[in-house]
């Protein structure tokens, strides 16, 4: 869903980023909570004090209630980050971005009991936040203001979360608790059903109410479902099998002084859209369409090489399937110690995914009759 963004630090040894839109809401939002510092401090029934409505008061303490809410968003990523490591799922990376935080972890473990605690770990954590700040309120002065504000803020952070809509924690919950007497594929589907309906309602509540933050966030939670549903299909489809059952086996291979007009030429004809290049046994690269846009027929592949995504045969095919999607590659080159065996295509995982989705409970090919 999200690039990479900017890298800033590692924290209990996750890596941190923030996204570019990060840097344009942080600043906006410091800004409205500056702008309406007395109406806060009317909501919370704190005095109007003069020395915090003056001179640059209202927007540093604005500053300092928007990076304390991204703060709570970061803690509350980490609480799944950190229960999800003791269950032996690593987590790729948190983000900041617009509308809070994630934490991209490499899978959501179908166990729905170990689904459960991750899921419930971050809404404990803004809980536990709320109840400190709450124990630590002042009734005046800039702490007062702060510590009311990052109370309410934690509180809303957990109770919103707990919404029963993917990708939010609650619906994660939801969908733990169907697993555990329905199938995991069965208990998605009825998860992404109550998302949809429940993004609908709250893109109609936000329109209703003229606040375009709640249409972006029912958005969003539309979005997001549909892509959980359609990876839970995926994970469906490719559990058990290996990049050997799937793999192209002894691929077609160009030496690295083949000119590019006899590589678009067996291209055509093979009808692939790329080659790995082979020197003497040794891979050099790969060689694709999309990287010989512009080039001179005449030119050797070498060239153009590209370094290539290497798999082991044993991998499991959904893991080769987001790494080749996380790093943007059509294709990777299948290796056994040196030896090239194989080449796997999106094509080839593809085709596995619309084969197991028709119903068929392998790959194999009917026998013919004797």
């Amino acid at each position: 869903m999200f690039q990479h963004g900017i890298y800033l630090l590692r924290l209990a040894g996750i890596p941190l980023y923030l996204d570019l839109s990060f840097l344009l809401i942080l600043p906006f939002w410091a800004w409205f909570i500056g702008q309406n510092l007395p109406q806060y401090l009317r909501l919370f029934g704190l005095p109007q004090d003069p020395g915090l409505l003056e001179g640059p008061w209202p927007w540093v303490l604005g500053l300092l209630a928007a990076l304390g809410l991204f703060l709570s968003v970061l803690l509350h990523e980490l609480g799944h980050a950190l229960v999800a490591r003791r269950y032996g799922v690593k987590t790729r990376r948190i983000i900041l971005w617009l509308l809070g935080g994630v934490a991209q972890l490499e899978r959501i473990p179908r166990e729905p009991a170990k689904e459960l605690a991750i899921a419930l770990a971050g809404p404990a954590v803004s809980f536990a936040l709320a109840l400190g700040f709450h124990l630590l309120k002042t009734p005046q002065g800039a702490w007062g203001f702060l510590s009311h504000y990052l109370f309410l803020v934690n509180l809303s952070l957990g109770l919103f979360n707990l919404l029963p809509a993917l990708p939010l924690d609650g619906g994660r919950v939801y969908r733990a608790l169907l697993a555990l007497r329905k199938p995991y594929l069965q208990a998605t589907r009825q998860a992404v059903a109550l998302s949809g309906a429940l993004a609908w309602a709250l893109g109609l509540f936000g329109l209703l109410v003229l606040n375009p933050l709640l249409v972006l966030i029912a958005f969003f939670v539309y979005m997001a479902s549909r892509t959980e549903a359609e990876a839970t299909l995926l994970l469906q489809a490719l559990e058990g099998l290996k990049v050997r059952d799937l793999m192209t086996q002894d691929p077609i291979t160009l030496p690295p002084e083949t000119p590019v007009a006899e590589a678009l030429r067996l291209a055509l004809l093979y009808k692939v859209s790329g080659f790995p290049v082979v020197q003497e046994g040794k891979v050099l690269g790969v060689v694709g369409l999309e990287g010989l846009e512009g080039a001179s027929s005449l030119d050797p592949v070498a060239r153009h090489l590209l370094p290539p995504l290497l798999l082991s045969p044993e991998e499991d095919a959904l893991t080769a399937w987001e790494r080749m999607a996380e790093r943007g590659y059509t294709r990777a080159l299948v290796v056994e110690g040196d030896r090239l065996i194989g080449v796997l295509s999106k094509t080839d995982l593809l085709r596995a995914f619309q084969v197991r989705l028709l119903g068929l409970s392998n790959l194999d090919r009917p026998q013919e009759p004797e």
